[in-house]
């Protein structure tokens, strides 16, 4: 099972391995409309889906290997893999599954050149033009039953970043087990440009890890 993890490692583009986090510079903070100019790697997804249960899910990608289950961000239904109720509710199924089966560990990644851009804010603003007080509690819960998934996950989490991992993509790192990290790999959390207060348990999780003054 070990060499067939590996291999997935590296087909995800995380053979070479990062242990500390980057700091994110002007320029990265540009990359949505810089890779607005470049083709997505279709060939990648196609081949990502051809696989025993790869259209079971429209978002997401879900491979069962040996000993392990593989779990690949691929939405349609966002851009740059971010995350809406319909992504959530898939990766907590695929880790419900996970959790029942005889998997020994999840390995989370995605397809693509961007790990996880968060929450799609563009999804959700366009719900909150009818009743705002019932909508908004809809995307609270959604995105409560989300991070939870991962809290009372039991078994190993690992995670392949590949690229950008940005706000909820990001906080959700803390709560897994490991997180592996190629070079293209960067880390973000804009809460205060957004207005938005931290999520995935990051006031929490990241002061523990990167110390209080960070």
């Amino acid at each position: 099972g070990t060499s067939t993890f590996m291999e997935a490692l590296a087909a995800n583009g995380t053979s070479s391995i990062q242990t500390s986090v980057t700091g994110v510079s002007a320029s990265k903070r540009r990359f949505i409309d810089d890779r607005r100019d470049q083709p997505f790697d279709k060939r990648l997804r196609f081949s990502v889906r051809q696989t025993e249960s790869a259209y079971r899910y429209r978002d997401i990608v879900v491979r069962k290997q040996d000993g392990f289950t593989h779990i690949l961000l691929s939405t349609k239904s966002s851009e740059n893999n971010s995350l809406n109720p319909e992504v959530m509710k898939e990766v907590q199924s695929a880790l419900n599954t996970a959790a029942a089966d005889d998997s020994k560990l999840v390995l989370f990644s995605a397809v693509g050149s961007i790990f996880c851009c968060g929450l799609d804010f563009i999804y959700f603003i366009r719900r909150l033009t009818d009743d705002r007080k019932k909508e908004s509690t809809k995307m609270a819960e959604a995105i409560r039953n989300f991070v939870n998934t991962f809290i009372q996950f039991k078994k190993p989490i690992i995670v392949a970043v590949n690229g950008p991992a940005i706000g909820l993509g990001a906080s959700i790192l803390p709560l897994c087990d490991v997180v592996w990290a190629n070079e293209k790999a960067w880390f973000q959390t804009p809460y205060t440009t957004f207005g938005q207060s931290p999520d995935g348990c990051s006031s929490l999780t990241f002061p523990r890890i990167m110390g209080l003054a960070s």
